[in-house]
């Protein structure tokens, strides 16, 4: 039986109900092809949401844990007896909220974390820049620019997203515009299939794809949960700041013309 206040923890942490997080144990089981029992499952999961299980389960239970997690025994030398090691707990702090010492993770994947919340603020507002950007030059062409301007390929996935979203409604959503259901690379094409209208903002058009795609293979290590060596992540910053020199001298241009034309008027 699933130790009640895991369960209860779970419950408040995930804000779903039984039945779900029944599925989602269910699903981490299948995740490790029914080897593991639904305890188990349950209990990496609860680590996994921030649940210090240290603290509640019992000994055995802790030590199965992290051979799951690990994939490897956990073993007192001295004693030749398989334990858990509570001195190697490791604290994680993330934001001023929450504080949980996890007996899973090894100290370099915390550090990792901390290191990777900042690049993943670059991603994240270089991604969006992208967005709002095709959305800013293509509302020119009409409110239905998606519509008229996005090739069939891209619409029909991104209607698909769309759709199972909204089967999930328990969760949140994307974005009120289906340009944030469009994949990074599909932002791309877009801009390609639009060049015309693209053309007065970036110096060529294998400028924009390169580095789209540049970004976009450090974006998807991170997503992955993966970091970055030191290299790519100053490659990023560098591909990041290029593109916000370029887009911010086309946007002093626009801003520049639209005061001339009021001045004018």
């Amino acid at each position: 039986m699933i130790n009640k206040q895991v369960m209860k923890l779970l419950r408040e942490k995930t804000g779903v109900t039984d039945q779900r997080i029944y599925q989602i144990i269910d699903e981490k089981k299948n995740a490790h092809h029914y080897s593991i029992t639904k305890e188990t499952a349950a209990y990496l999961i609860a680590a996994e949401n921030g649940i210090d299980i240290s603290k509640i389960l019992k000994e055995d239970e802790l030590i199965r844990v992290r051979e799951v997690a690990t994939g490897q025994p956990v073993i007192n030398r001295q004693r030749n007896t398989i334990q858990r090691d509570s001195s190697k707990q490791i604290l994680v702090e993330i934001g001023k909220d929450i504080k949980v010492t996890d007996p899973l993770l090894p100290k370099k994947i915390v550090e990792d974390a901390k290191r990777m919340a900042e690049v993943y603020a670059v991603v994240y507002v270089f991604e969006n820049s992208v967005r709002n950007l095709i959305s800013k030059v293509l509302e020119t062409r009409g409110t239905d620019w998606w519509e008229t301007n996005v090739g069939g390929k891209i619409k029909n996935k991104v209607k698909e997203r769309i759709e199972k979203e909204q089967r999930n409604a328990w969760h949140g959503k994307r974005g009120a515009h289906p340009i944030f259901y469009a994949d990074i690379d599909d932002l791309s094409s877009i801009i390609a299939a639009n060049w015309a209208d693209f053309r007065d903002i970036f110096p060529d058009q294998p400028w924009v794809s390169g580095k789209i795609a540049e970004i976009e293979m450090s974006r998807n290590v991170i997503a992955h949960n993966n970091p970055l060596e030191e290299h790519d992540i100053n490659r990023l910053k560098i591909n990041f700041g290029d593109w916000i020199r370029q887009i911010s001298l086309w946007s002093d241009q626009q801003l520049a013309e639209k005061a001339e034309s009021d001045t004018q008027e």
